[in-house]
């Protein structure tokens, strides 16, 4: 069951995609702090879930280069993109031989 601070955000972020990816490419941590005033946790997390579902990827990825993101944000952004771990150059990742 979806809660519905979440429905509520998710889907005003999906009628206006447009303008929310545009804000996250402009300004990001602006447009990240709209949804926490306007939701908290849930919200963050609508607007995530909605930017991926509309393949916009990259624009959550580039979000990551804000220096304004609250850490919380940035931490549930990396976990959300990258799972639990940090993604790493593959020279670092490999052995060499």
């Amino acid at each position: 069951m979806l809660d519905a601070t979440y429905a509520t955000h998710y889907h005003a972020a999906c009628k206006r995609m447009d303008y929310v990816v545009k804000s996250l490419a402009e300004r990001p941590s602006r447009a990240i702090q709209l949804a926490v005033d306007a939701g908290g946790e849930d919200a963050v997390q609508a607007l995530f879930d909605a930017v991926m579902d509309y393949g916009y990827r990259q624009v959550l990825v580039q979000s990551l280069n804000s220096p304004k993101l609250p850490q919380w944000v940035r931490a549930r952004l990396e976990s959300f993109l990258f799972g639990n771990r940090r993604p790493l150059a593959a020279l670092l990742v490999k052995t060499l031989h």
